[in-house]
């Protein structure tokens, strides 16, 4: 097998006319001169390569693209070098795509056989030459010597051929100003994104948001593509590369959208629009899905779809934004959107092989999204200059009406003191009057109290002289009840005109001042009163009809309960207040006395009850045990009436 394929080798060099001095101290552009061959099948082996018939099929681009696009086609390189000099020369062969799946690369050694090295995405990177993510075959050319060189290349992405010749100092130079580009534009879009973020923590504001996430799936949609999220992000996994690409391209439109909805707020301003982009959203949504599931081939091609779907959508709402509704906020959305527009179009072109290979088309996105990013930036704080003039013309609208409000109320206030100042002095003087009113009506009062008490006075009078009159003890007995109920009523009309309070009587008071009358009028100190009286005042309605049972009640204890005049009697009389009720009662140690409930015919008895009925929810108790036990209950309507 060896013998063969030295011997095709050797035939391969009758067919190459162009060998390339590798001497040339510039880099070397290989791909405007090297041969190549599309193999559909992706079948050919190195061996089938040498042979006479398939090495007529490779021919030279002839000034097209080295971008062949999508493709399932594998491609074969042919590469023809030489060294005239009498000293070997050192040089690298550098593919400027780095996502290339996989490249081999075929060298015939001087013993007949062929060393065969790999590079790739879909390889480590620390099994790259140089342990970064360009895909570089090494080659040392002996003096005087000619090689032809092959290079079978399988990849589902962009078939991206670029092909160039260096020395290390060229290669290292190149990484050098691609590291720099790579390294402002990285740059520059972390810091518009941090400043952002933390504008959207400041303001909370959605938009800013989706522009922070945005961004950041766009700078890992760009790391991913060229090629350094291989080298620092997952170099051990070169797998998740290709699977992660499409995934990363379909969520940044997703999220794009997203970003536009909130931003130019279309569902407020552009409500036609917003359902495009909605319907658009959805099928961006349902394509991100399938990207998790199809094959990288299929996933891109849905992708790229997606792509320019959305771009050329949101550039259409920017302009329809900008032009025909005249949205503030769209001026600098759509010329972002036109840069990235253009940027994707330019490289998007390249890959498919409609446009040259130049420093636009290659970095035609990253120029695009740098640019997308600081014009969507400059919208942003827009934004804020925007509402930070709003808030000045509200604050100032706001101090303009203060002003007046402040006049309104100074007016007002002047208007209201005055108002109240009269009001006062009328109030005062109404006042004035009622005091001069209550005081005539109280002194008035006091004069008909008084006035009654004295005409009550004359009658009890007028009844002890005719008592005087008579010899007969019923006679006697009839006047001198009348008399103690006269004088219990004179009682409280002396207590009034007495007393500041024309209105209220003061129960514990007033029942004394009975305790102490019947006593006199009776046994005289003969008997022990035990009083416990709890402070109470009542209306004069009701002290009247109290103080009648009361005087009843005494009057009969005290001449039937005790028919002597010895020591040891004793008389409890108690009043408090229980609940809502007053409660009287009376307890005597006396003999007792039956006409409570034998004997309800009598005046005594009647005229108590009679009375009783008189009070809001009366209650009498009375009964016979060790002497005479008597108790009214009802309700105090003044104790309600003060809670």
């Amino acid at each position: 097998m060896r013998i063969v394929t030295v011997l095709l080798f050797f035939c391969t060099l009758l067919f190459s006319e162009n060998y390339i001095d590798v001497s040339d101290p510039k880099s070397y552009v290989l791909h405007e001169h090297y041969l190549y061959l599309e193999d559909k099948s992706g079948n050919l082996t190195y061996e089938e390569i040498l042979t006479k018939d398939v090495q007529k099929r490779f021919h030279p681009l002839n000034g097209r693209s080295a971008g062949f696009g999508l493709t399932k086609s594998d491609f074969w390189i042919k590469v023809s070098l030489q060294n005239p000099h009498n000293f070997p020369i050192s040089r690298l062969l550098k593919f400027d795509y780095p996502l290339l799946d996989r490249v081999t690369f075929y060298q015939n050694n001087p013993d007949g056989t062929y060393s065969m090295k790999i590079s790739g995405d879909s390889i480590a990177v620390a099994l790259h030459e140089k342990k970064d993510e360009n895909i570089i075959f090494p080659v040392v050319m002996k003096p005087h010597s000619k090689e032809v060189l092959y290079f079978h290349v399988h990849s589902m992405s962009s078939m991206d051929l670029q092909l160039y010749l260096m020395d290390n100092e060229q290669y290292y130079a190149s990484q050098i100003t691609k590291t720099a580009l790579l390294g402002i534009f990285y740059g520059g879009a972390s810091i518009m994104i941090l400043y952002n973020f933390f504008l959207f923590l400041s303001i909370r504001e959605e938009s800013y948001f989706y522009y922070v996430i945005f961004q950041i799936v766009n700078i890992l949609t760009l790391l991913a593509l060229s090629g350094v999220a291989l080298r620092y992000l997952w170099p051990s996994y070169p797998e998740i590369n290709n699977s992660i690409i499409p995934f990363l391209l379909v969520l940044s439109h997703v999220l794009a959208i997203k970003f536009t909805r909130a931003y130019l707020d279309t569902k407020t301003l552009l409500p036609k629009q917003d359902k495009v982009l909605l319907g658009i959203l959805i099928f961006a949504i349902v394509i991100l899905l399938l990207t998790a599931v199809l094959d990288y081939h299929r996933g891109i091609i849905l992708s790229v779809v997606v792509l320019f779907t959305t771009a050329v959508s949101l550039t259409t709402v920017g302009l329809i934004a900008y032009f025909r509704y005249k949205v503030r906020a769209s001026k600098f959305y759509m010329i972002a959107w036109i840069f990235i527009f253009i940027g994707i179009t330019l490289t998007g072109m390249k890959n498919i092989g409609l446009m040259p290979i130049n420093f636009f088309t290659i970095w035609g996105t990253q120029i695009g999204v740098f640019f997308e990013l600081l014009l969507l930036s400059f919208g942003l704080a827009d934004r804020i200059n925007v509402i930070r003039s709003e808030k000045e013309r509200f604050q100032d609208e706001a101090a303009q009406k203060a002003k007046v409000l402040t006049d309104i109320l100074r007016k007002s206030k002047d208007e209201l003191a005055q108002e109240v100042k009269d009001r006062t002095f009328e109030l005062y003087m109404a006042n004035l009057e009622l005091r001069k009113s209550i005081t005539a009506k109280e002194a008035l009062f006091k004069e008909v109290h008084h006035r009654v008490k004295n005409n009550l006075q004359v009658i009890i009078s007028m009844m002890w002289l005719q008592r005087k009159r008579t010899d007969n003890e019923a006679v006697h007995t009839l006047i001198d009840d009348s008399t103690a109920r006269l004088q219990s009523m004179a009682m409280i009309h002396e207590m009034l005109y007495q007393s500041n309070d024309i209105a209220m009587v003061k129960l514990d008071e007033y029942l004394q001042s009975l305790v102490d009358l019947c006593r006199r009028n009776t046994l005289g100190e003969s008997v022990q009163i035990i009083s416990a009286l709890q402070p109470l005042e009542i209306t004069m309605d009701t002290a009247v009809t109290m103080g009648l049972i009361c005087n009843e009640v005494l009057s009969n204890v005290f001449k039937h309960a005790f028919r002597t005049h010895e020591t040891g009697n004793r008389l409890l009389v108690r009043c408090e207040q229980y609940g809502n009720h007053i409660r009287f009662r009376i307890k005597d140690n006396g003999i007792g006395f039956e006409g409570f409930s034998q004997n309800k015919k009598c005046i005594g008895i009647m005229l108590v009850h009679s009375l009783a009925e008189k009070l809001p929810d009366a209650k009498i108790v009375y009964k016979k045990w060790c002497g005479t036990y008597f108790s009214l209950e009802f309700l105090n309507e003044s104790y309600i009436s003060d809670r």
